[in-house]
């Protein structure tokens, strides 16, 4: 029986060794299967006919040939940006050309459609309509925003409306998609009339004090004032002044996060205490502060009174906040993502649609002479009420051909958050999609010939008559996820342009330097300085 006996110990320990060889086996798997996905991937997609430029790393893919373009494209532009004013002989090149030279580059040499690494995920870049149109038909919530944005952009959205994924997108859009309905913003023209006097009387007092009755002005920070005036009105309501002031806040936060583009960035380093990072951080918290006190407050007004329709956005989202699982996420973060829905797109497209007017007098006096019509002209005009803005179809042309030569947003990315098919494309899970916005909106296989022009004139018959792809033209996104502010955004820059063509012509500076720049939005980067005339009575120059 010694045998037996000196045997027994060695059955644990013969056990603890196969579990650990079973669970090296498994490490050595996982590690196999991480280090060729790549290849797999790229195997995948090229038995369907896409292919792409190399990763030139390992571990960061190719995103050290896109810094490397990007910043030697940006050394190259800055003497034409000097010059800029090509654009009045020659129309409006896609500014994705000069601001993301790569995805130009291997559209040239890959086609419409290609793969590229962005550090070890794959990255489809998707410029054929037909997939395009694929993508906005997709209601899955197996598809939405990517996780990185999500991560490197939280800050500014966390985790509402704009950024959320899943069935926490479906829950809150059900719940703010009705703030932004027509029936709701027919209701806000009076307070946009109300938010724009203050330009307006400033542009007056300008004109009246130049000489010849001609003032130079930097409109940039008139219509942003603007834009958020009105905005702080429609979220904060009487407490409008407040919500000022939490936006910005939100646009200081804004500034400080687009220095470096998110993609580029290591995500890890946005938790080390650097001193961007601290400023970061002391925005976010006071901005949450802010909200969150107005909301208590608010709360406590509202104790013992009886249920009426809220007010205000922020008025509707603490009475739905009850049912949510964060209820102060969920107000705090909704406010901020309406600054960016209501605010940024609108204050930027205002902006540009008044540069490419000024650019193109023959236009700017159409839209003048539809606005005197519809609104009337001389002591007994009236400002532009909501009817008023419907019948505007040669302003509301204008601005849909500024969104399609300047579109806010550059891309629309979403992320496969399973395998997925797409009409005849297969998308493993874990694939970034981006559709390029300004480049699909110069094609000129889309648009025709005139595609660098501006040209209104194209829209008069609605989006499916100007372009061969009418999902081409996405200024506001794509399918489910189209921006909840668009219809905001449209009215509130067409009762901008209307109040002001009533009153100036307007006309281009000659320090006027024409270069888009990326700022999460597709900004004018040195700004918009216009020649501004006090019209007549009769609206005559």
């Amino acid at each position: 029986m010694e045998y037996t006996n000196s045997s027994l110990p060695l059955a644990p320990l013969l056990a603890g060794w196969c579990a650990l060889a079973a669970a090296a086996l498994l490490l050595a798997a996982a590690i196999s299967a991480w280090l060729q996905r790549p290849r797999r991937v790229a195997e995948a997609f090229r038995r369907q006919g896409i292919d792409g430029p190399p990763p030139s790393s390992f571990l960061s893919g190719n995103l050290s040939e896109m810094q490397a373009r990007a910043a030697a494209a940006a050394v190259a532009e800055a003497p034409a940006a000097a010059g800029g004013r090509d654009f009045e002989k020659e129309g409006f090149d896609d500014y994705c050309k000069k601001i993301f030279p790569y995805f130009e580059k291997w559209r040239k040499a890959y086609g419409e459609t290609y793969l590229y690494w962005l550090r070890r995920r794959p990255a489809l870049y998707v410029s054929d309509p037909e997939l395009i149109r694929e993508i906005g038909r997709c209601v899955s919530l197996d598809m939405g925003k990517p996780t990185y944005l999500q991560k490197g952009q939280e800050p500014l959205f966390g985790r509402g409306v704009l950024k959320a994924n899943g069935a926490e997108w479906h829950r809150q859009r059900r719940v703010i998609a009705p703030e932004f309905y027509m029936a709701k913003v027919k209701g806000m023209v009076e307070l946009m009339v109300d938010a724009a006097q203050p330009l307006l009387r400033s542009w007056e007092s300008k004109a009246a004090a130049a000489p010849g009755g001609v003032a130079e002005v930097d409109v940039d920070d008139d219509i942003r004032s603007f834009s958020f005036d009105v905005i702080s009105r429609a979220c904060f309501g009487g407490d409008y002044s407040r919500g000022r002031e939490i936006f910005r806040r939100l646009r200081a936060l804004s500034g400080l996060m687009s220095e470096t583009s998110v993609i580029f960035t290591i995500p890890s380093l946005r938790h080390l205490p650097t001193e961007k990072n601290r400023r970061i951080w002391r925005l976010t918290q006071e901005i949450r502060s802010l909200i969150l006190q107005l909301a208590s407050e608010r709360r406590r007004a509202g104790e013992g009174e009886p249920a009426a329709p809220a007010p205000d956005f922020l008025g509707s989202i603490i009475e739905n906040s009850r049912d949510q699982p964060r209820a102060d996420d969920f107000v705090v973060d909704n406010c901020k993502n309406i600054y960016f829905a209501g605010h940024e797109t609108s204050a930027v497209t205002a902006t540009w649609c008044l540069m490419l007017l000024a650019a193109h007098p023959e236009w700017q006096d159409r839209a003048r002479a539809e606005v005197l019509e519809v609104c009337g002209s001389g002591a007994g005009a009236g400002a532009p009420d909501f009817d008023a803005i419907a019948r505007m179809r040669t302003v509301h042309s204008v601005v849909l051909e500024t969104l399609r030569l300047f579109p806010p947003s550059s891309f629309v990315v979403r992320e496969a958050f399973r395998d997925m098919q797409l009409g005849r494309l297969r998308a493993p899970r874990g694939t970034y999609l981006f559709v390029p916005v300004s480049t699909m909106h110069h094609d000129a296989s889309i648009w025709g010939p005139t595609a660098r022009r501006f040209d209104p004139g194209r829209f008069r018959d609605g989006v499916a008559a100007a372009c061969k792809h009418p999902q081409a033209f996405m200024p506001f996104g794509l399918g489910a996820r189209t921006c909840l502010g668009q219809n905001l955004a449209l009215v509130e820059v067409k009762a901008l342009v209307a109040l002001v063509l009533a009153r100036f012509a307007v006309a281009l500076s000659p320090d006027y330097r024409h270069a888009p720049a990326f700022r999460f939005i597709i900004e004018p980067e040195f700004g918009l300085r216009l020649l501004v005339r006090r019209l007549g009575p009769d609206g005559r120059h």
